[in-house]
């Protein structure tokens, strides 16, 4: 299988790219030093408010290259993909770790088409984390005993889920109880930390439930 990207829904191979290189800028977290006069080193704010260290963005860049047809059919596949990518926020997949994708704002830029072959440089300014192809969801049914427990494992970025219920229920979380409706419920007391995460419904027994998140990974 030929390496490729896929940037929103044009993918480099189908098209006729060849991809030689690609780099996408590690993850670099926030610092907040606050210095306060007569104390010895400084207040590490770089956690606060919300208790985790906030990321800045990162850069994607992606080389593509081609040398078939004319340079003619050339400058024609390059105006194809300014026209398709160019200025948009996309969802990117890279070729490694084709699980996972990141989302950034695209910039097509031609390096150079001559008589032999055409070179361009797509880059992006990118979300920091990498987001997990599809959804995670976690069901289950209230059993006999009226309580069912759930294990929401998480990956590195917190995350409030959908908690779809097919009857009224209590939902307890972190030791807090959310009485709701049939339906879907999201609530900022459920917030699902990195790794493992226990979340308890209380219903009648067959009540139905569904818990939905988007995990991502630095």
């Amino acid at each position: 299988m030929a390496r490729k990207a896929v940037i929103g829904n044009y993918d480099t191979a189908s098209k006729g790219w060849t991809l030689c290189a690609y780099a996408l800028d590690p993850p670099a977290w926030r610092e907040n030093l606050v210095e306060v006069p007569g104390m010895d080193g400084a207040l590490d704010l770089s956690p606060y408010p919300s208790g985790e260290v906030a990321y800045s963005p990162r850069t994607l860049s992606i080389t593509l290259e081609r040398s078939d047809g004319t340079r003619a059919s050339r400058e024609a596949a390059i105006d194809a993909m300014v026209n398709a990518l160019d200025g948009k926020s996309l969802k990117i997949t890279l070729p490694d770790g084709v699980d996972h994708y990141v989302w950034g704002r695209v910039r097509v830029a031609r390096q150079y088409s001559n008589l032999a072959h055409a070179q361009v440089i797509v880059s992006a300014t990118c979300d920091p984390y990498r987001y997990k192809a599809a959804p995670t969801t976690v069901t289950g049914t209230v059993p006999e005993s009226g309580t069912l427990s759930l294990t929401l494992a998480n990956e590195r970025r917190p995350v409030v889920p959908a908690v779809e219920v097919s009857a009224a229920a209590t939902i307890t979380f972190g030791g807090k109880d959310i009485a709701v409706g049939a339906g879907t419920h999201r609530s900022l007391d459920i917030r699902l930390v990195a790794g493992s995460n226990t979340l308890a419904v209380t219903a009648a027994a067959g009540t139905t439930v569904s818990v939905t998140y988007q995990e991502a990974s630095l």
